[in-house]
C-alpha cells in the first residue's frame, strides 16, 4: 500500500501565545532585524521664491484694482502675449492698449479684487472676484478669474485669463 502525500500546514516560527502556554514552547527568536521607529520628517522647505516676482504680483494687484492702465501697461515686456478665455492669443503692447480700449467700451464699472495669489518660480497665478457692470445694457455682473503671468526679465512676457466668457454676454 502506497503512503498518501498530504501537506502539512506550515507552521509559524513564533508560536501563540495560547500554543506556548499549551505546550511551554518558546518565542522562536526572529532572523529578521528589529524594526527601528520611522524618522518624523520635518516639513519640506518651500523656497521663498524670486521676491522681484513677489513684488510684480503687488505690483500687478495695485494697478488693477487702482484702474491705471498706463502703470499696467509699463509691467508688459514689448513682445507680450496676452490670451483672454475662448480668444487667441493678442502679441505686443499696441495690442494691448486695444485690448483695454475694448474692455473699457464694453464696461461702464468694474471692480476686482484678489481671492488668492501665488507665485511659483517666474510664474503668477491670481484668483480674481470681480464685479461688472455692462456697458450694453447697465447689467452688472459676478466675474471670476483666474490670471495666470509668466513673467521674464521682471516683465510680464506672457499672460493668460480663465472665466466664463457668458457673464459678459448677458
Amino acid at each position: 500500500m502506497a503512503k498518501s502525500k498530504t501537506k502539512s500546514p506550515k507552521r509559524s516560527r513564533t508560536a501563540t501565545k495560547s500554543t506556548r502556554a499549551k505546550t511551554g514552547a518558546r518565542k522562536v527568536a526572529s532572523r529578521r532585524p528589529a524594526r527601528r521607529a520611522k524618522a518624523t520628517k520635518q516639513p519640506a522647505r518651500v523656497p521663498r521664491g524670486n521676491d522681484s516676482v513677489r513684488d510684480l504680483a503687488k505690483r500687478i494687484i495695485a494697478v488693477t484694482v487702482d484702474h491705471d492702465d498706463d502703470a499696467t501697461l509699463a509691467l508688459y515686456a514689448d513682445d507680450v502675449s496676452s490670451q483672454e478665455m475662448g480668444q487667441p492669443a493678442m502679441v505686443g503692447i499696441e495690442a494691448i492698449k486695444q485690448k483695454f480700449r475694448m474692455w473699457r467700451g464694453m464696461t461702464s464699472d468694474a471692480s476686482f479684487r484678489p481671492r488668492a495669489v501665488m507665485v511659483d518660480g517666474n510664474t503668477i497665478m491670481i484668483e480674481w472676484e470681480g464685479t461688472v457692470t455692462l456697458a450694453a445694457n447697465g447689467k452688472t455682473v459676478k466675474l471670476d478669474e483666474i490670471a495666470i503671468h509668466e513673467i521674464r526679465s521682471g516683465k510680464i512676457a506672457r499672460e493668460r485669463f480663465y472665466y466664463d466668457p457668458a457673464a459678459l454676454r448677458q
